[in-house]
């Protein structure tokens, strides 16, 4: 019997143990599902936070690009009006074909006869589109005027003097730049 007895207060220690294990098991096991769940909450909340950072930051940037973008549109939109502009002025200045076998020359006479009418019209001209030109073109509108302003008082007859008449074909050309200028600042634009 002492064999019996052996095996029952061995098993009773295996299931007393046993129990405890399942005990101590179970605890663990419902301390880590605490425990995971926390760490899963914490990150989440960490996560949603800066999901929601993040979708801030792309709604200001959002925003920031649509103004962009409104200010570039405008700017084009100021800038083809100028180009658009300053075509039909020069379309104005522009000397028709008024007598038979005109030439350069003669265009320059006619174009010397508006040296006061085109240094105006390219002060207006300045004044109203001064803010969306680029530099070169600028400053070649006031060259213009200034060879326009200073010359016309060389027209003191009908006949035009060769240096009023070199004026005026230095001042076609280079409104003819400008016109290139203000074309090619439009179309670098536009087949963006």
């Amino acid at each position: 019997m002492e064999l019996q007895e052996a095996f029952e207060l061995s098993g009773v220690i295996l299931g007393l143990l046993g129990g405890g294990a399942t005990i101590v098991f179970g605890f663990s096991s419902w301390l880590g599902r605490i425990w995971a769940n926390q760490l899963m909450a914490r990150d989440t909340a960490k996560y949603a936070e800066e999901l929601a950072s993040l979708r801030n930051s792309l709604t200001q940037e959002t925003e920031r690009y649509k103004i962009k973008l409104k200010k570039s549109e405008f700017i084009f939109q100021k800038e083809f009006e100028a180009a658009s502009e300053f075509v039909a002025m020069l379309r104005e200045i522009s000397p028709s074909h008024s007598r038979p076998l005109m030439d350069f020359d003669g265009a320059c006479d006619d174009i010397a006869q508006d040296f006061h009418k085109i240094e105006v019209a390219l002060g207006i001209f300045l004044s109203r589109n001064g803010a969306v030109l680029q530099r070169d073109a600028k400053e070649a509108i006031y060259l213009c005027i200034a060879i326009a302003g200073e010359t016309k008082f060389e027209i003191t007859s009908p006949d035009v003097p060769r240096v009023a008449n070199q004026a005026a074909g230095e001042l076609y050309n280079k409104l003819q730049e400008v016109e290139q200028y203000l074309l090619n600042q439009v179309h670098s634009q536009a087949s963006i």
